[in-house]
């Protein structure tokens, strides 16, 4: 992934979470059917994008909606009605290991100014994947993100909520990256 691009995802990132403050709410699509292979965790919906190979699930009283990005294939957002919480699902095409993905990561971070709180390697779903939390600026918002790379694409999910409120769904959270799995 280029630093623009990074950086573009970055500033696509932040825009939707102050959209998302300010109480954003979409009405409830479903992109395609979902598959039939392992059953869904009660009080979740799951969602599979045949187009890019990649399936998770997200709680069935969050609502998605599509958003357009430049530079990337594929974006959607999940919120939570009557919070600032939601979830960024991007895929893009991306030539670049996990670990020039992580150092470009991080030095775009750090080049925002933003507070890394953590950051980590883990396994979902026996993929190798980037995961760090941070904070934007002065914002009482707390971000996790987590990448992987697979088929020349990174899939970055993004999930956000008010700091005060980051504990609460902390749950919900490692429930929807650990139900992610790609083709």
């Amino acid at each position: 992934m280029a630093k623009s691009k990074l950086w573009l995802f970055l500033l696509i990132a932040g825009a939707l979470l102050v959209v998302s403050i300010g109480g954003c709410t979409g009405q409830s699509t479903t992109d395609g059917p979902t598959p039939p292979t392992t059953p869904v965790t009660p009080g979740y919906i799951r969602v599979y994008d045949h187009e890019f190979g990649y399936g998770f699930e997200y709680p069935e009283d969050w609502e998605s909606q599509p958003i357009e990005g430049e530079d990337v294939e594929s974006v959607v957002m999940f919120t939570k009605p009557g919070t600032p919480t939601t979830l960024i699902v991007t895929v893009e095409l991306s030539n670049l290991s996990l670990e020039e993905i992580k150092g470009e990561f991080r030095e775009g971070l750090e080049g925002l100014g933003l507070t890394i709180l953590e950051e980590r390697e883990i396994i979902v779903n026996d993929r190798e994947g980037y995961e760090v939390i941070y904070k934007p600026i002065a914002a009482v918002v707390k971000m996790r993100q987590v990448i992987f790379t697979a088929n020349g694409k990174s899939y970055m999910l993004v999930c956000s909520t008010a700091e005060d409120l980051y504990d609460e769904y902390r749950d919900t959270f490692d429930h929807i990256i650990d139900s992610f799995a790609i083709e």
